[in-house]
């Protein structure tokens, strides 16, 4: 039994193809993204019609990305802590 060759350069690049799919953070829907915020998916959906909170639309379909809804919140702090955090 022989053993297939395999091009080293077509495996480099379905591993990288594969890598960077996996990398991308998938975007959430209302009920995941108001689990991640704590709030309801209707305040999620509220906040997204009036252009409060990063969203994408496609089509009727409203989506959130994480890192983005994190970054937002983290923009959105009052108090000690985020006075602490500009200090440094």
């Amino acid at each position: 039994m022989s053993t297939p060759t395999v091009d080293p350069r077509a495996l480099a690049a379905q591993v990288a193809e594969l890598i960077g799919h996996q990398s991308a953070p998938p975007l959430l829907d209302a009920e995941q993204a108001g689990r991640l915020l704590n709030v309801p998916a209707s305040w999620m959906l509220a906040q997204a019609r009036t252009g409060r909170v990063p969203h994408v639309r496609l089509g009727h379909y409203v989506r959130f990305n994480r890192d983005e809804l994190l970054a937002w919140v983290e923009q959105r702090l009052t108090g000690p802590r985020s006075r602490r955090k500009s200090q440094r």
